[in-house]
């Protein structure tokens, strides 16, 4: 429907998983989308993606921990396409160990890349937003920031954090007529995500019988472009300090229309509210390679 012509989009991240589909479908609805992630291979391989599929992209091999990158980054948005339109901040790393593997550079570096950089960016993007007369900020989170999980002893407290970022630029940016929201990763129903530390490379290593409960970035644009072109278009006068599931903004989206959903949240912000659950009998969690491991609690 190209209802992004003319926008420049930043999705971090973008490079595989669920960067990679929010970046193909803000190219397929008009958008010039700059593509920015460590590995080079995968970032040429959205890049090729998206340019067959019609879209517009540019890539940028950036390292977010790295304060002066993401200088030269904002220098080459604004010098490259006059500025920026969205941000999403979709980058992020655990080395998924539990308390006693995971070294002060672990930490740092989840950290880093998850909370700091959003952080960064934010404030490296905010004057040339405004400059075009306001903008989005999507904060890309998950359920590590609800609730604790074995072998997330970093990456829980990055999430918890984007969220409390989230509302914090909610509130100074809104005068900017920046949108800031988080949205929770989702699949379509029956799918999973590639694991985030995985290369594609590596991803194809998997066998097959795990893989094809892959997502594919097809299944994911055709699900979910509605959902992340809603947020994209958002203003600081629209929908803001809102938490979201991508999924179920989706269906909120299909059941109430776009004027249903905006009147619904405008003028709302969200605030944590802890309750208690039932302490589990035995936990899944995901290891280093890619695979799983279980922790059994005593009756």
């Amino acid at each position: 429907m190209r209802r992004l012509e003319g926008k420049v989009v930043l999705v971090t991240g973008s490079g595989r998983g669920f960067g990679r589909s929010m970046a193909l479908a803000f190219g397929l609805e008009g958008a010039k989308v700059v593509c920015v992630a460590r590995t080079v291979s995968d970032l040429e391989g959205t890049r090729d993606l998206l340019l067959s599929s019609g879209g517009d992209a540019e890539v940028l091999r950036v390292d977010l921990v790295v304060p002066e990158e993401i200088d030269s980054l904002r220098e080459a948005v604004e010098e490259g396409f006059g500025g920026l339109d969205v941000l999403v901040n979709n980058a992020a790393t655990s080395p998924w160990k539990t308390l006693d593997e995971t070294t002060v550079e672990d930490w740092d570096r989840t950290l880093g890349v998850n909370l700091r950089a959003p952080f960064l960016l934010a404030k490296a993007f905010k004057g040339s937003m405004a400059a075009r007369g306001g903008g989005s900020i999507i904060n890309v989170t998950s359920r590590s920031a609800e609730m604790g999980f074995v072998a997330e002893v970093g990456y829980c407290p990055s999430k918890y954090g984007l969220e409390g970022l989230t509302q914090c630029l909610a509130l100074e940016l809104r005068p900017l007529d920046i949108a800031v929201n988080s949205l929770n990763v989702s699949t379509p129903e029956g799918r999973r995500l590639k694991p985030t530390e995985l290369t594609l490379r590596e991803a194809a290593e998997i066998p097959e019988a795990e893989r094809s409960g892959f997502a594919s970035e097809a299944e994911m644009v055709e699900a979910f472009t509605d959902a992340w072109t809603f947020l994209a278009l958002q203003r600081g006068s629209g929908v803001t300090g809102q938490r979201l599931s991508t999924k179920g903004l989706a269906e909120e989206l299909d059941r109430d229309g776009w004027d249903g959903v905006e009147e619904r949240l405008r003028g709302r912000l969200t605030k944590a509210v802890y309750q208690p659950y039932g302490f589990p009998r035995k936990v899944r969690y995901q290891t280093p390679g890619g695979g799983w491991d279980e922790l059994v609690f005593e009756p």
